[in-house]
């Protein structure tokens, strides 16, 4: 019992470390006790009694954006669709990353906390009620939407050229699709970012990050590596670390 209740603390404070959100500075959320500067994305809600968080969901939620509002870092749509046990036809608020985002489009997130009385001090208002979005995709599934990071290739240019990616750092931008912690002191991370999704892209880190959850991850690529076990690979990053 008590392993399981750690490792259940273990992976809330995982989800928490890579939340995004919308606070003018755009800066990311850092563990609680670290010595930085930086401040949280999302910040600005009123007060721990005021503002009231549910748990982050895996499920897909297929919307349509009604409208889109744009900062300088970050989007904010409004949206109908699934997800919020609504009638048909209400709207409700998500926000995510900054991406061309077009009205009318159809889209499908997962990964989402819920915010309650949430100040957007760029907007000058107050938000009854918005989800705070780790992952969003078009809904065809054909296109994915790039990460605006600086730097971020697709998992399809690595998979077409891996000799010219071998022994370079690169940035990848994905949803966490499976997880193994633990294993050979590493944890084995597989990603999808909409280019090459029929490809088993592995990474090592030694961050866990839980499934469903969108990150960018900057890690050494290399290629024939077999590590035993049955742990064998044509191509995957090692020693990734998340930098949003």
């Amino acid at each position: 019992m008590i392993k399981s209740t750690l490792v259940c603390v273990k992976l809330l404070a995982i989800s928490i470390l890579i939340l995004y959100g919308c606070g003018d500075d755009g800066k990311v959320i850092e563990a609680k006790g670290r010595d930085s500067s930086t401040t949280g994305i999302f910040t600005g809600y009123k007060s721990a009694e005021s503002s009231k968080s549910e748990s982050l969901k895996s499920e897909s939620y297929k919307v349509i954006a009604l409208e889109v509002l744009q900062t300088s870092n970050y989007s904010y749509l409004k949206v109908e669709g699934e997800g919020d046990g609504l009638s048909v036809g209400e709207p409700y608020w998500i926000a995510t990353l900054k991406n061309d985002f077009i009205e009318g489009e159809e889209y499908v997130y997962t990964g989402r906390l819920l915010k309650k009385d949430f100040e957007s001090k760029e907007f000058s208002r107050i938000f009854d009620k918005i989800y705070l979005v780790s992952f969003i995709e078009k809904a065809n599934g054909l296109t994915s939407i790039k990460s605006t990071i600086d730097g971020i290739v697709t998992i399809a240019d690595i998979v077409s050229d891996p000799m010219g990616f071998t022994g370079t750092k690169v940035k990848v931008h994905g949803r966490v699709v499976k997880v193994n912690d633990a294993i050979m002191d590493r944890n084995w991370i597989h990603l999808v970012d909409g280019s090459a999704d029929d490809y088993d892209f592995v990474i090592t880190s030694n961050v866990s990050v839980p499934v469903g959850h969108a990150v960018v991850f900057e890690g050494l690529i290399s290629t024939n590596r077999d590590f035993g076990a049955g742990y064998k690979y044509e191509l995957l990053m090692e020693d990734a670390v998340t930098i949003k």
